[in-house]
């Protein structure tokens, strides 16, 4: 059975799977138009790469809400498409945090503390970042949106001034530098298009959050070695 292959391209963190059909090739030839002159990687199913691309990356053709499907990225009709190929600067750095924490915890490197599970744990039951590109948005939608990031950034700030453990405290303290101060959070982006999706910059702080949610699942399930 051949070895399944996509192009990925890091700039606007989406990927397209390779297939020898009508509609997936109408796709691969969007994408090259979109992408030629960005930067683009051709990857095998064992590729190294797979190993850092995160799930802030679309993947055209899968079954996580909002993705577009083959049809829908070669046609127009994936209506999340002005949000989702806009740069996500706030989720980019965020993702190279969180990679390098997971090497550091799949190396067995992580200096967990005793408060670290419970703080972790108390922060996801808190957070559940997953809004598709495409979901259309009023005024009303996007205080909403902008009140649950708001809310959540203020409880990692919070929970960076508990006795956390080495590891866990550095994380929290990297990941506030690259958020943005809550007081920055977007309310009145301007929108353009038929129809309105929601701002930028807020969809970007939100992908971030959604990074750092799978990340804590980790830190939740890393215990301080007993004394």
């Amino acid at each position: 059975m051949p070895e399944s292959v996509s192009v990925v391209c890091h700039a606007c963190r989406i990927g397209l799977p390779l297939c020898d059909e009508p509609v997936a090739r109408a796709a691969w030839w969007r994408f090259l138009d979109e992408h030629a002159h960005h930067p683009v990687e051709m990857l095998w199913e064992h590729s190294a790469t797979w190993e850092v691309i995160d799930i802030d990356y679309i993947q055209v053709d899968s079954d996580i809400e909002g993705d577009p499907s083959f049809a829908e990225y070669a046609g127009d009709e994936w209506r999340g498409r002005p949000l989702a190929l806009l740069p996500r600067p706030v989720a980019g750095a965020v993702a190279g945090i969180t990679v390098r924490a997971q090497d550091v915890m799949d190396a067995g490197r992580w200096q967990a503390g005793p408060a670290d599970a419970a703080v972790a744990e108390r922060l996801l039951r808190t957070m559940d970042f997953a809004p598709p590109s495409d979901a259309v948005v009023d005024d009303a939608a996007v205080a909403a949106r902008s009140a649950v990031a708001r809310a959540a950034s203020e409880r990692l700030r919070r929970a960076a001034a508990e006795p956390l453990g080495e590891s866990f405290g550095a994380l929290l303290s990297d990941l506030l530098v690259a958020l943005p101060p809550v007081a920055d959070l977007p309310l009145d982006e301007p929108h353009t298009g038929s129809v309105r999706l929601a701002p930028p910059r807020l969809w970007d702080v939100e992908r971030a959050l959604r990074l750092i949610q799978h990340l804590l699942v980790g830190v939740s399930l890393r215990h301080a070695p007993a004394s």
